[in-house]
């Protein structure tokens, strides 16, 4: 069982107008709902692969009871919280025919710290060999430390644990030894105050995160591939599949989903790595995040993984 935790949970609302222009109006055909979130995009993909998955988090007000009716009508298991005041942020997603992509997040509800610390109350169920996934950005008012006590609580359990946020939240958790983290570029960089462009800068950073804590630590770079730092010394790299991009979002949730799926399957990081990179590339290549489907289809496209 693998528990995926969102703090910050959003409804995605996607809109396809032929054109977007500034301070006009502006006409749409196509739109769609689907639910949003780190945490609750890996659940989804996890469960598209077939693996067993619960999502967990806060919802509030009309869209949070939206958000997880539409994940559980895509058969996955949600264990929400929903909140009595506020509302669930909504994330407009706009995508114009010329292919340029405009978003416009939401900050998120404050939660009641009483809430967040009976949602940590149920994650000492979790039994030894389960898996816990920390991911997104944590909502307006939450200490940064807010996932670190959350593995903190944990430490003595066998638990696989990912965390996957970027910040004061990420830097956090690394004393707690996570199995993976999954930082991407431009959150690596940030982490640094430096632009990463190359991969030996990209190993060197993230060899610094396993200095501070964690245990592996896996970057995804986009169209140039994705690394991985394991914990007994090697460093492997996998190339990004070629193919045409459709847009970026979910991709990453996908390659942690893949990780894990890959993990599993093969009991081995370069199994795990080589799922990630297919996973991810699948979403990318999606309007959407890909089918289960879709992923194990792409498999057979995946270059190798090597040591660098």
């Amino acid at each position: 069982m693998i528990i995926t935790v969102t703090l910050n949970p959003a409804l995605d609302c996607y809109f396809a107008p032929e054109q977007l222009k500034a301070g006009g109006v502006n006409r749409y055909d196509d739109y769609r709902f689907l639910p949003g979130g780190k945490g609750v995009n890996v659940s989804l993909m996890l469960s598209a692969l077939g693996m067993e998955t619960v999502a967990m988090g806060f919802g509030a007000g009309f869209t949070g009871k939206e958000l997880v009716r539409l994940i559980e009508q895509e058969g996955c298991s949600a264990d929400f919280t929903i909140l009595p005041q506020g509302s669930t942020r909504m994330n407009i997603k706009i995508r114009t025919a010329e292919g340029e992509e405009t978003d416009l997040n939401g900050a998120g509800v404050p939660l009641p710290l009483e809430a967040v610390e009976e949602l940590g109350q149920k994650l000492l169920t979790l039994k030894p060999g389960d898996g816990l996934v920390l991911a997104g950005s944590l909502p307006p008012g939450l200490p940064q430390d807010t996932y670190a006590k959350f593995l903190e609580a944990l430490r003595e359990k066998e638990i696989l644990t990912v965390v996957d946020t970027a910040g004061g939240a990420l830097e956090a958790a690394l004393p707690c030894h996570p199995f993976l983290i999954k930082p991407n570029l431009e959150e690596l960089g940030e982490l640094f105050g430096v632009e990463i462009t190359e991969l030996d800068a990209a190993a060197e950073c993230a060899n610094e995160l396993q200095k501070r804590g964690a245990r592996n630590v896996a970057v995804s770079m986009g169209h140039k591939g994705a690394l991985l730092l394991c914990e007994d010394g090697r460093r492997l790299f996998c190339h990004a599949v070629r193919g045409e991009a459709v847009s970026t979002v979910g991709a990453g949730d996908s390659f942690v989903a893949g990780f894990l799926y890959g993990l599993q399957l093969h009991g081995t990081m370069d199994g795990a790595l080589r799922w990630a990179v297919c996973a991810g590339s699948a979403t990318a290549f999606s309007p959407g995040l890909a089918s289960g489907s879709e992923v194990r289809q792409l498999y057979t496209r995946v270059g190798n993984v090597h040591m660098i």
